[in-house]
């Protein structure tokens, strides 16, 4: 290598780590006096200096002159580019969720929630810089606000403010995002998609009326926490907007005037016939909206009742050989109900029915009621008349006795005019233990039990795909190693690539 080459490979050292510098400065140290900065200007000087003297005989248009003109306002234009791109990145960011499942994606819950919203919400976060969820926060608020112009957020410093943090009563591990619409104020319970997306339904939609579970005749419990219990669904339904709670009909002559819905969950005792009657004579005057979960080993005394709304109930246990476990049947085929295939959502996922029973619509349905089935199982599934082969574990389909496959496992009722307020709205489930603690939150069944009280409540807008459970990995690093890994692989990395390239072309050019 002649001196003339090794000068123009010197110029070119000198300009790249003269970029390296600029970049260093602005990006990684903040500082222009910074030691890694002068040592890059230093290098910088002394490599196009080193370029000027080498070549300083050159002619003005001769071939070495030109090379290292060329050499020169290509590396500027390059590095130019690079920096007018990473200008362009930071001005106007914008990113693509490539995960299998979308986990970075808002929810089409959330998406519609968003649309829908009619009245201004005030968020207030009280997160600073300092805080761990931070940036996941900052990141996912301004999600939501490109889907609306009437949210309005704002951060609060906890450690500049000290005051609020006493005030508001805030703790490190308790609710620290609030928001208020108009007079009403919610405060998430974490920073996760589902707590927000609650928090804005909650404070922009408050309910009146109530969804009422039965009691008395060995329900699910609303406030049993154990794995038979209701209580996440419940909650689920509480974080949505709903208010709760339990009911005996049997202290009740008429049904109350708060009754949003009635929910039966698996009732071992029959209902009483004044019960009966309460539940039927709602249903009658096309007031009643009625969810029920029946198990295959009672019925609460409802078949007569469901059989006059058009649902079939047979005395079976699905057997579901695509399962694991013949005895849990799961849902793979749905009609195009709203509950399940809103023009919102996409066709939802399996559904999973520990030991249910057929809840199929009936050959006749009566009059003017409109009976759908919502869900089935496969085709390989049956529903077993033989109780007691199911004990011994040694069942098969036995044609013109067992039900044929697709089993319905879910059926829909409507009755009255769809335009009325008064419109009667039931949905029958042959199974109880899939909106259980135990069961809820596997495959579809969260999406599936919630979507059918938003549709029984007449609010289609609440029907679709709930925010996934998001499960994050954290590699945390100290000040100097994030310094470290910025130095290496926003500088050091393509700047050598940078330099490499350029003497490359620049020897093969002076041969």
């Amino acid at each position: 290598m002649n001196v003339k080459l090794m000068g123009r490979v010197a110029g070119m050292f000198g300009l790249v780590v003269l970029f390296s510098a600029v970049f260093n400065w602005l990006f990684v140290t903040g500082s222009i006096a910074a030691p890694a900065v002068l040592i890059r200007v230093a290098l910088a000087a002394a490599g196009i200096g080193f370029w000027l003297v080498a070549t300083r005989d050159e002619k003005r248009l001769g071939r070495g002159a030109f090379f290292g003109t060329v050499s020169f306002v290509s590396t500027l234009v390059l590095v130019a580019a690079l920096v007018a791109v990473n200008y362009i990145a930071v001005k106007k960011p914008h990113s693509w969720d490539v995960t299998k499942e979308k986990i970075f994606t808002l929810s089409d819950q959330t998406v519609s929630t968003l649309h829908e919203l009619k009245v201004p919400v005030t968020i207030t976060a009280f997160f600073g810089p300092a805080d761990a969820e931070y940036n996941d926060l900052v990141a996912r608020l301004d999600q939501y606000k490109r889907q609306t112009d009437k949210l309005t957020v704002e951060y609060v410093d906890p450690i500049k403010h000290p005051q609020v943090v006493q005030e508001k009563n805030l703790s490190q591990t308790g609710p620290r995002v609030f928001f208020k619409s108009g007079p009403k104020e919610v405060r998430a319970k974490d920073t996760s998609e589902e707590a927000l997306t609650n928090c804005i339904i909650e404070a922009t939609k408050p309910a009146t009326k109530k969804v009422y579970f039965s009691r008395g005749h060995g329900e699910a419990s609303i406030g049993d926490g154990q794995e038979r219990g209701f209580k996440n669904f419940a909650d689920q339904l509480k974080n949505e907007g709903y208010l709760v709670d339990e009911i005996l009909l049997a202290e009740h002559k008429t049904m109350p005037d708060d009754m949003l819905m009635l929910v039966i969950a698996g009732p071992e005792a029959n209902f009483q016939p004044g019960e009966l009657k309460l539940v039927n004579d709602w249903v009658a005057n096309q007031t009643g909206r009625l969810i029920v979960m029946l198990n295959p080993s009672a019925d609460g005394a409802l078949t007569p009742s469901l059989e006059s709304w058009g649902i079939h109930t047979a005395k079976d246990i699905v057997v579901d050989p695509d399962s694991q476990s013949p005895e849990l049947a799961i849902a793979q085929q749905y009609t195009g109900h709203p509950i399940t295939n809103s023009n919102k959502s996409v066709q939802m996922a399996m559904t999973v029915f520990p030991l249910a029973r057929t809840m199929a619509r009936a050959v006749t349905p009566p009059t003017y009621w409109n009976v759908t089935e919502v869900a089935r199982t496969g085709r390989r599934a049956w529903g077993e008349m033989d109780a007691e082969s199911i004990k011994t574990g040694k069942v098969e389909f036995d044609a013109g006795t067992d039900i044929a496959g697709p089993v319905a496992l879910v059926t829909a009722v409507t009755h009255g005019d769809p335009t009325l307020a008064t419109e009667t709205r039931i949905v029958a489930f042959g199974n109880s233990t899939f909106a259980s603690n135990s069961f809820l939150n596997i495959l579809g069944n969260r999406d599936l039990a919630s979507n059918t009280v938003a549709w029984v409540a007449k609010e289609e807008s609440r029907i679709s795909i709930r925010p996934k459970q998001r499960l994050s990995n954290h590699l945390y690093l100290t000040a100097e190693q994030k310094g470290r890994m910025t130095l290496f692989a926003f500088d050091l990395l393509p700047f050598g690539l940078l330099f490499a390239g350029l003497v490359v072309w620049q020897t093969r050019k002076s041969r």
